[in-house]
């Protein structure tokens, strides 16, 4: 299975997302300014993207995740990271969108279109480019990506050495 790999300029994106359906809340989580990761997301692997922040991993303080809940419940989530050893694609100042969950009973509300613009405003200024990686046959992600104006880059594959996935690396193998 080969990874799509989608990006936008933050320059001139223009792009009207959705606003978020009435009802649900909006929190943002950044490892730097709040610490340890909140009950409302899973333990792992936020822990781990706290840990990478701590240890100065990433390639700039941007690390975060943007969390929809509905009633207290979490409805969707979505990793904001910068460039670090698994995408050596991305440039210092690049941002990427990944780890994006919907609970199954809250999909097809446009929660995750609603994300991706949340994303860009919450992180406007600190980004460059933003990413998106998607596998080929996630075709709900890849409309969805599509719809917010992003452009497909090119493919690749994803390894993970000695089966470890928090050290998966991504690589583009052909331009689109």
């Amino acid at each position: 299975m080969s990874v799509l790999f989608y990006r936008c300029e933050a320059a001139g994106f223009d792009q009207p997302l959705p606003a978020l359906p009435d009802g649900f809340e909006v929190s943002v989580w950044k490892p730097r300014r709040d610490g340890l990761p909140p009950r409302s997301l899973p333990s792992y692997p936020n822990a781990v993207w706290w840990l990478f922040d701590k240890l100065g991993l990433f390639a700039n303080p941007n690390c975060g995740v943007i969390m929809i809940s509905r009633e207290g419940t979490l409805a969707h989530s979505s990793l904001v990271t910068p460039r670090y050893f698994r995408f050596p694609e991305m440039a210092a100042d690049d941002l990427q969108i990944g780890a994006t969950w919907t609970a199954p009973e809250m999909r097809g509300q446009g929660l995750a279109k609603a994300s991706i613009g949340l994303i860009h405003e919450h992180w406007r200024g600190a980004f460059k480019r933003m990413w998106y990686l998607v596998e080929d046959d996630n075709a709900p992600s890849i409309r969805v990506i599509e719809a917010c104006g992003y452009s497909l880059l090119g493919r690749g594959v994803r390894s993970v050495p000695a089966g470890i996935g928090p050290l998966a690396t991504y690589r583009m193998t052909e331009a689109n």
